[in-house]
């Protein structure tokens, strides 16, 4: 069953319907044919009418229609005097018999084609009537048949446009949110580089007794120095702020010495000197990756593009006691500078 809209409400075009149209073209077929073969046997009776109107006469006369004219011409048979023990006026009838036509087959003949005419007649009205019934039930089949179609048309525009404007508040969302994760990750920004400020003051208070081996704020190991800055910058930045003080991003060696960088971090996440933004990993200084410890925690490193920054995970920093992790370079966190002792 369907459902379609029209001017006047809502109507319904079921499969009776073309039931009801194909039954309609199959009984005017049955009735078409019906009367043909009426015709046809009605035919055929006057043929054998008018065949029973002749007869073979006997002796030597052919076979032939018998009018009543003929009769007039009729001569008596000359061997009815030569037979003494006949009956003239007796022989005489039978071949008079013998020669009247049936007096009943021109009637026939003419109420055969009377009836053909009729029948003739009423066959042209019933295929007339019946056709027009047919044609009014083909009319009112594609008048539905069109409602439905238009009554499709506007359902499936109605939910392209609810579509469209369903992906567009989505969309609208998704932009909704990306705005607030790039403000949070800005206040966040502002937190830490206020918290980082305080840190820097106080540990400048801290450092008044220097480290005889390093300048102000810095601290030796072996024969290099150490700055830990808890000023909060991407990774760039702050391999900038590095070098601005004649350093570069930390490099670890061995173990020993990245306990000993844990240490000075206070287990803060914190940028080291390793990036792979060329497609491998590499210290700064140029020290070979592959000759060194590496110390990364398990499953790092991962390459994760599902913090929202945009890209992979690059840079490399410390995370704590459980080792290395690669981050957005973006990102902003503390750092570590190294240089040899001067």
């Amino acid at each position: 069953m369907y459902s379609v809209s029209t001017h006047s409400g809502m109507k319904l075009i079921t499969y009776a319907d073309l039931l009801v149209l194909s039954s309609s073209i199959f009984n005017v077929r049955i009735r078409t044919i019906s009367s043909f073969l009426l015709i046809f046997i009605i035919i055929r009776r006057s043929s054998s009418f008018r065949r029973r109107a002749q007869f073979i006469l006997p002796g030597r006369c052919p076979i032939m229609s018998v009018r009543y004219k003929d009769i007039e011409h009729l001569q008596e048979d000359p061997t009815l005097n030569e037979n003494p023990k006949g009956n003239h006026s007796t022989y005489r009838g039978v071949i008079m018999n013998r020669w009247i036509p049936q007096p009943f087959s021109g009637l026939i003949c003419f109420l055969s084609a009377l009836c053909i005419c009729l029948l003739f007649i009423i066959i042209t009205l019933i295929v007339t009537i019946t056709r027009q019934g047919v044609d009014q039930t083909e009319q009112n089949i594609e008048v539905k048949l069109r409602n439905l179609s238009l009554g499709v048309d506007s359902r499936v525009k109605k939910l392209s446009q609810d579509d469209s404007r369903m992906m567009e508040k989505l969309t609208n969302i998704e932009t909704f949110v990306k705005d607030m994760r790039g403000s949070l990750n800005s206040d966040i920004q502002k937190i830490l580089e206020a918290m980082a400020s305080q840190t820097d003051e106080t540990q400048k208070e801290d450092n008044n007794s220097t480290d005889p081996f390093c300048e102000v704020g810095w601290k030796h190991y072996g024969i290099n120095c150490y700055y830990f800055s808890r000023h909060v910058r991407p990774w760039e930045s702050a391999k900038k702020d590095c070098e601005m003080k004649k350093a570069h991003l930390v490099v670890i060696n061995d173990k020993q010495e990245n306990d000993f960088l844990q240490d000075l971090s206070q287990y803060w996440t914190t940028w080291i000197g390793l990036t792979d933004v060329d497609g491998s990993w590499k210290w700064v200084d140029g020290t070979s990756y592959a000759a060194t410890p590496k110390f990364w925690r398990p499953g790092q490193p991962d390459n994760w593009f599902g913090h929202g920054l945009g890209g992979g995970e690059d840079c490399a920093h410390l995370k704590g006691p459980n080792g290395w992790n690669d981050g957005p370079c973006s990102q902003g966190f503390p750092y570590i500078c190294e240089k040899k002792m001067p």
